[in-house]
């Protein structure tokens, strides 16, 4: 046994290198959930200005789907701790700042998630036609709020994912070097394609896009570093 097989048979953090990514896996996957429910329309229109698609979200998944993201995320903290303990033996600079990029990303995602409902129920008040030249200038300044936070989060995730891929490339990690073409900022772009290329999916993947990303990328790692131990 040589190689990374080597590392990880000797590490006496198995355990919890697994049990992270494991729980990071399960954070993606249960904000994707109550993201997917806030959000998914079937006719599509994501990328609508208005958020109209909002108006086809029933009140009671909008409101589920708040709190089970919200509550959810800071499960994502463990998933970046498992990226940070399987990126060893590289130099610990780089292990720390991209698991602080991870954390600081997630904490201004979870603000943006948990304010997106309040957009729902904007657009939802909107269309019942109560006021609704006050309820768009509201909306308006609502969005205003909103929206920089996700960009945050991308070129945050962006920075981590470009830092991920070359230590990877450079086989200062327990990963193998094509792992480097699964970084998060690599699937989260494959959704976004997806929306365009094959809609008929991507209706589906796009309204939790960064969390099918992640919940691809963290099942991936732990699946690549379990067999690893063989």
């Amino acid at each position: 046994m040589t190689g990374s097989e080597g590392i990880i048979a000797n590490l006496p953090t198995r355990r919890l290198l697994l049990a992270t990514g494991a729980l990071g896996a399960l954070g993606a996957l249960l904000v994707g959930i109550g993201e997917f429910a806030m959000q998914f329309s079937p006719a599509g229109g994501y990328e609508a200005a208005d958020y109209g698609y909002f108006a086809n979200v029933p009140p009671w998944r909008l409101t589920w789907g708040h709190f089970l993201g919200v509550l959810a995320a800071p499960l994502y903290l463990a998933g970046y701790v498992h990226v940070f303990l399987a990126m060893r033996p590289a130099p610990a600079w780089l292990r720390v700042t991209v698991l602080l990029l991870g954390i600081y990303g997630f904490m201004i995602g979870d603000v943006w998630l948990g304010s997106r409902v309040y957009l729902g129920l904007i657009v939802q008040a909107q269309a019942t036609g109560l006021d609704s030249e006050s309820l768009a200038a509201l909306l308006t300044q609502a969005a205003a709020h909103n929206e920089p936070l996700i960009q945050v989060v991308r070129v945050v995730i962006g920075l981590a994912s470009l830092l991920f891929v070359g230590a990877v490339l450079s086989r200062h990690t327990l990963y193998p070097r094509w792992m480097a073409a699964f970084s998060p900022l690599a699937l989260l772009a494959a959704v976004f394609v997806s929306y365009v290329a094959i809609p008929a999916i991507g209706v589906y993947l796009l309204p939790s896009a960064m969390n099918v990303a992640h919940f691809a990328f963290f099942s991936l790692s732990c699946l690549v570093l379990a067999r690893a131990r063989g």
